[in-house]
């Protein structure tokens, strides 16, 4: 299913509770990550053939492993992440909302947002 796709599947007030129980903490984040939403929302996807593909990933840190997508998956411009795939490889046991939720904060963070993103950006990135 391309982002654009998952993303449209669920409105904001039912990924927020997804992404701050993924990312704990970021609840203090909610209006930022609405007005990014708003925005996707507002955008045209631009066909990519690359994909925003899941998988599980050792962390770097320590022995364990998680489930993610490479942080260059989302290292685009908003509207070409729109327009990709997201995978799921083979062990990866993430909901539809997990993913959307993880990809709608993944965007906000690393993708290339446009202007009207700039101040919340700001406020995301400012810890």
């Amino acid at each position: 299913m391309k982002l654009q796709q998952l993303l449209q599947r669920y409105p904001f007030d039912d990924l927020m509770p997804v992404v701050a129980d993924m990312f704990p903490g970021t609840g203090k984040y909610r209006t930022a990550l609405q007005l990014g939403y708003n925005i996707l929302m507002g955008m045209k996807p631009v066909a990519s053939k690359k994909n925003i593909r899941y998988r599980i990933m050792p962390d770097p840190n320590s022995d364990a492993s998680f489930m993610g997508a490479e942080d260059a998956a989302f290292d685009t411009t908003w509207e070409v992440c729109l327009g990709k795939e997201v995978v799921k490889e083979k062990g990866v046991d993430l909901t539809d909302i997990e993913l959307a939720a993880n990809c709608l904060v993944n965007i906000c963070l690393i993708g290339r947002h446009p202007k009207a993103f700039d101040e919340a950006y700001r406020m995301l990135i400012k810890e």
